[in-house]
């Protein structure tokens, strides 16, 4: 087999010959230099990202102001419309201040959402393909789900969790305002090239509670993946966190593939536990990033362990959060183990 061909079979809840193990493609900006192929013949394989749903905001002024203020880089970027302006802060690359401030913030989201035209791309995933080759797979990259994306793109953790347990009638009205364009998102998607589909939902259950994610997320899942499965489309969420305290939840829920899935310190899950709790899903198990810059025979012990907690059927690994630094020295250690367990 292939790494495409080992992947696909993983992803599609099959044996393939030999675990696999990719990388997230971003994480470099040239993954085409010789230290990267060497890498590729030794087994690596590359997960591609793309999306084909382009969002048209009609009626909104997009602005981005760059402001230095001794050795801190501001970058303002904003999005006037008739209901008034949103503003959102980084701070030397990094989040500083969210979009969502007020009530009345969620009323000019919910007029953006409501002016938005999608319109469908098809031909990015056929230009990923061609950039990926057999080396790996293109991801369809969706939107999170209305919940998370209110969450994590737009309001932040703190005014989230506040006013979803006040239950401020504004977000509520945007939460219903963002499912409609969801749907239309999935449904194109969904009419669309490719077979396997992402939400980065980004879970943190911690701050969700099981409660809200049986009302906001599950409702969500049980529509979206029929439509999506008409389209010959499997569904993979990217779960990383702690998910015991859902785990009876999860395994009513219809997605076919837990992606970024983690062990502790991270998670809370081992992956037999996981195996057992959702015999159904496959898992893209994310490596502790620890462990790479573990001695060679920690690193290869470890993932000879989590390979055999798993098992072979429906699972692949992955590098879906931090790129190592000696990835160099630390990617051939995980091949040769997996090698070992063909």
């Amino acid at each position: 087999m292939t790494v495409r061909e080992r992947l696909i079979t993983a992803l599609n809840g099959e044996t393939p010959d030999i675990t696999p193990l990719s990388f997230y493609s971003w994480m470099d900006d040239d993954i085409w230099t010789d230290d990267w192929k060497k890498l590729y013949e030794k087994g690596l394989g590359i997960c591609h990202h793309c999306e084909v749903i382009k969002f048209v905001e009609h009626g909104v002024e997009d602005s981005e102001e760059i402001r230095k203020e001794g050795n801190d880089i501001y970058r303002i970027y904003r999005k006037k419309t008739p209901l008034g302006t949103l503003q959102k802060i980084t701070r030397n690359g990094w989040h500083h201040e969210d979009w969502i401030k007020s009530n009345n913030d969620y009323k000019i989201r919910k007029w953006i959402v409501e002016n938005t035209e999608l319109v469908p791309d098809y031909e990015e995933y056929y230009k990923a393909e061609e950039f990926v080759g057999n080396q790996g797979i293109t991801i369809i990259r969706g939107s999170r789900s209305p919940a998370m994306s209110i969450n994590i793109d737009w309001a932040g953790t703190e005014k989230f969790c506040l006013d979803l347990a006040l239950e401020v009638d504004e977000l509520f009205e945007l939460y219903e305002a963002q499912k409609k364009i969801f749907f239309k998102e999935v449904e194109l998607i969904s009419s669309g090239p490719g077979r396997f589909v992402k939400w980065f939902e980004n879970l943190t259950i911690n701050m969700l509670g099981p409660k809200r994610y049986e009302e906001l997320l599950i409702p969500i899942y049980n529509l979206a993946v029929p439509i999506l499965e008409k389209g010959n489309k499997r569904l993979m969420v990217h779960y990383d966190g702690e998910l015991r305290v859902i785990k009876n939840l999860i395994s009513s829920a219809p997605f076919h593939i837990i992606e970024s899935l983690t062990e502790p310190p991270e998670g809370d899950m081992y992956y037999d536990e996981c195996r057992e709790a959702w015999k159904d899903k496959a898992f893209w198990g994310n490596i502790n990033v620890d462990l790479y810059y573990k001695p060679k025979e920690v690193l290869m012990n470890e993932v000879i362990k989590k390979r055999e907690r798993a098992g072979k059927k429906a699972f692949a690994f992955e590098i879906s959060e931090d790129l190592p630094n000696n990835w160099r020295e630390s990617i051939p250690i995980v091949l040769e183990a997996l090698e070992m367990l063909k």
